[in-house]
């Protein structure tokens, strides 16, 4: 990061169901040239390559690669997981998402905030090519404190992810709709069917490259029927474990 000390870690509320409702895929307007590519911890020079690993103006060892691996103080620090980018270590500066169920909710959990008036995050709708729609859909404010849980909200079938900074900088996975085009602000990860999001909010010709300005957390969330199965689940072991008490009185 950089002037300000900001470091927000931010998760979807991840519940436990037996459907899973929101393992979205991504979308590239460059297909064939980016995929998931592996890292090592060996890999954090603190030297731009892969691309989210800067030297961070917060201190040593605390770009998102040393936040992924633990060194950050994040919560739940996934480890070396793929991030989405070329072999070189590039970024891929369009990308968005197609949900793989229409009707899917989701809700966002505000883990960690560091600093307040600070970076706005939240989604956009796109096109299925990924040209952008004109609607964008706040998640969270710079005034959201730690474990701020937003409403659920059910994205578009396509869909990308936004940043605006306090100086009126706004930052798109779609890079070519924002200010800094064809400079990627978001650095993307797999775990599992879960995916990380890095990001960078100052514009690259200026910012540190540490990508970890914020940290959002996407995690599959069950459908509503899931939940209503999953409570009558609960209510039936309650009834079950009901007699067994009085047996023991």
């Amino acid at each position: 990061m950089k002037r300000r000390n900001v470091l927000l870690a931010v998760s979807l509320l991840l519940l436990l169901a037996p459907v899973i409702a929101l393992a979205d895929t991504i979308e590239t307007t460059s297909p064939g040239t980016y995929a998931w590519q592996s890292w090592t911890s060996s890999d954090l020079g603190g030297d731009g390559n892969p691309y989210w690993d800067g030297a961070s103006w917060d201190g040593t060892n605390k770009n998102i690669g040393y936040c992924l691996t633990g060194s950050c103080s994040m919560p739940d620090a996934p480890g070396e997981i793929p991030f989405w980018g070329s072999a070189g270590g590039a970024f891929d500066p369009n990308f968005y998402f197609q949900k793989d169920t229409p009707g899917s909710t989701a809700a966002l959990m505000l883990e960690i905030a560091g600093y307040a008036n600070s970076n706005t995050f939240g989604w956009f709708e796109t096109n299925p090519d990924g040209t952008f729609l004109g609607t964008t859909h706040q998640v969270f404010s710079g005034l959201d404190g730690p474990g701020t849980i937003s409403p659920p909200f059910t994205p578009t079938l396509y869909y990308g992810f936004y940043l605006t900074t306090p100086e009126g900088f706004t930052f798109y996975t779609v890079s070519s709709l924002g200010d800094d085009s064809g400079k990627q602000h978001f650095a993307f990860f797999q775990q599992g069917q879960s995916y990380w999001l890095g990001m960078e909010d100052l514009k690259l010709g200026s910012g540190d490259k540490d990508y970890q300005d914020m940290v959002v957390r996407v995690t599959p969330v069950p459908e509503p029927a899931s939940l209503t199965l999953l409570g009558m689940g609960l209510i039936g072991l309650a009834g079950l474990v009901r007699p067994k008490s009085k047996a023991r009185s």
